[in-house]
């Protein structure tokens, strides 16, 4: 009588009978006393692979009870990019006092071009099989989620290579961030939720003199390219769908309020895939054969960016945003009888090729809206701008920026 052995890899990523769903991560990241970061759980399943390590760095922290190690977590995917039918759903929770950093080290994530059913009888094959359960009926396109629960006084540090969807792909990524505040420590007062764009920073004797700031934080950068320009592609895909939303909730009550909701719809109305439209702006107006092709709306920029920046980690980076928007010439401002250029006038002079904008909107959180005619100009200006600065650094290390 033979018995089945057990698998030597029964956390296998490649295991077909593991209750997890293609595609599917979870990562947990806890501090062990007394003050050292663990992950307590780190799974993933193919084509989907989580890579995480901690690197010998000496913060520079402006909150130094709560500046534990950062860890870095590494998205990869076999192939270095998503087929049609691909589905992704990662989530993560950082519980408090640790600081995540999150990397894709494969270089910008490739969107790969989604066949007709007209152009061949059998179906590109995807890497999670194509079930249409896995992927929310978007069988002809690729789908990424990623839900993000982050503690008191938690950090997460997101500079992602940007996306470069081919031409013909589909695409659609869903990203949910929610900020737990402890209600006791919650020092935030009701003048921070203003949607406006003006600039009105968080009073620092008011913080310091109660309690120490225990929001979680968070910086997060989403950023989409032309496509391969190598190649002549010039925004020639079929749908790019991005959207990123930040919910708060409170500790003991567990209410849940959505603080921002910012979609880009990159979309040549050839898709059939539900938009994000409909949920996002309340509009169900289909789109119509007369629709602008993309390249027309996105001229003359090559790449598309969003910066989302909160909590007390990044308070200085978000004013440092806000006031060198504010410090940009307008039309008709330029103060011709100068002799010389200031340094500063001169670096605007080199980011002339980047069309930004920067606005304070609920609960003091900054988002800066950016486009410009390359990769290199936009990793160029984002990343002079990140170091200028500095909080990136010195809250998270040298190898926080990424590929900025």
């Amino acid at each position: 009588m033979s018995a089945t052995l057990p698998s030597p890899f029964p956390n296998s990523p490649f295991a077909s009978d593991s209750a997890t769903k293609p595609g599917h991560g979870e990562v947990v990241l806890s501090l062990l006393p007394p003050a050292n970061p663990s992950l307590s759980k780190l799974s993933y399943r193919y084509p989907l692979k989580l890579v995480s390590r901690m690197p010998s760095v000496t913060l520079n922290s402006k909150y130094p009870p709560s500046a534990t190690t950062p860890v870095h977590l590494y998205l990869l995917t076999y192939g270095g990019g998503l087929l049609p039918g691909d589905y992704i759903d990662v989530s993560i929770t950082l519980r408090p006092r640790t600081r995540l950093v999150i990397n894709t080290p494969q270089g910008t994530t490739k969107i790969f071009k989604t066949r007709s059913r007209d152009e061949s009888g059998d179906k590109y094959k995807p890497h999670n099989g194509g079930d249409p359960g896995n992927n929310n009926g978007n069988a002809d396109g690729s789908q990424q989620n990623l839900d993000v629960c982050i503690r008191s006084e938690a950090g997460l540090c997101f500079l992602p290579d940007p996306c470069t969807p081919f031409e013909d792909s589909r695409y659609e990524q869903i990203q949910v961030f929610t900020v737990l505040h402890d209600e006791e420590g919650d020092n935030i007062t009701s003048n921070h939720n203003q949607s406006n764009n003006t600039h009105h920073p968080p009073n620092t004797a008011d913080i310091n003199s109660a309690k120490p700031d225990k929001r979680p934080s968070l910086c997060v950068l989403d950023w989409v390219t032309e496509g391969r320009s190598a190649r002549g592609e010039n925004w020639s895909f079929h749908s790019w769908k991005g959207r990123n939303e930040i919910w708060i909730q409170r500790g003991k009550s567990g209410r849940r309020k959505l603080l921002v909701r910012d979609s880009v719809i990159l979309d040549d109305g050839q898709s059939s895939s539900p938009s994000l439209s409909s949920s996002s702006t309340g509009s169900n107006e289909p789109m119509t054969s007369t629709t602008l092709p993309i390249r027309t709306r996105t001229d003359p920029h090559k790449i598309l960016g969003t910066l989302i920046l909160y909590g007390p980690l990044f308070d200085d980076l978000g004013a440092f945003f806000m006031e060198e928007f504010s410090s940009q010439p307008r039309i008709g401002g330029r103060n011709w009888s100068a002799s010389a250029p200031t340094t500063q006038q001169k670096q605007r002079e080199c980011a002339k090729d980047v069309i930004w904008t920067a606005a304070r909107v609920r609960s003091d959180i900054v988002l800066v809206k950016f486009g410009a005619k390359d990769y290199q100009t936009a990793r160029d200006w984002l990343g002079g701008l990140l170091r200028q600065e500095g909080s990136i650094e010195r809250e998270f290390g040298p190898e926080a920026y990424g590929s900025l």
